[in-house]
């Protein structure tokens, strides 16, 4: 309750202090699911206090490490936040952030989710191909658009395909238009 009182000059503690909580395996599972605390860390995941987001975005990440929460955590909110603050100049921010995407990609429940959420995928983008991002940071924006990629790819690859058309490894590579002439110098 008291990392709620944002104008506190302990608020910054009672958010480090939650995020040490989220350490232990064991109490990630209960936490992940109280409400108030996701709310208190998306709101300090906002703030301008760098410190707040800071805790907010470990504690997001080592929340995401659970696998019964990454379905739970996988809000539009929760994202935006996390996406907002992988962009952030910040390296420790930005790791905590890019790391917690990467764990909740691990998941295929989080797929929409992640694919949905505005800027998401726009800034795992971003930080795999700008050379100014921190290589820790390159590498794990990598690993999730290739997890989020194999996910994709899995679940075309189980669509039901009708019996008249001829079953393909996907991706074909091929590309398709609509009603296009069949050669362009019959005009």
């Amino acid at each position: 309750l008291a990392s709620r009182e944002f104008d506190q000059p302990f608020h910054t503690r009672c958010i480090e202090i939650i995020c040490h909580l989220t350490r232990f395996p064991s109490s990630n599972l209960y936490l992940a699911r109280q409400n108030g605390i996701i709310d208190t860390l998306l709101k300090c995941g906002r703030s301008k206090i760098s410190d707040d987001r800071k805790w907010a975005v470990r504690a997001l990440q080592n929340l995401s490490t659970e696998e019964e929460n990454k379905a739970v955590l996988a809000t539009n909110a929760l994202l935006t936040v996390l996406s907002t603050s992988a962009m952030r100049n910040g390296t420790e921010e930005q790791l905590a952030a890019v790391g917690a995407l990467l764990n909740l990609s691990g998941e295929p429940g989080t797929i929409v989710p992640l694919t949905n959420t505005k800027n998401v995928v726009a800034t795992l983008v971003h930080l795999a191909h700008n050379l100014e991002t921190p290589v820790q940071v390159r590498n794990h924006a990598c690993d999730c658009l290739s997890t989020i990629g194999f996910w994709l790819q899995a679940l075309a690859g189980i669509g039901t395909v009708p019996e008249d058309i001829k079953m393909e490894l996907l991706p074909t590579h091929r590309t398709c238009g609509w009603d296009r002439w069949k050669n362009r110098h019959n005009i």
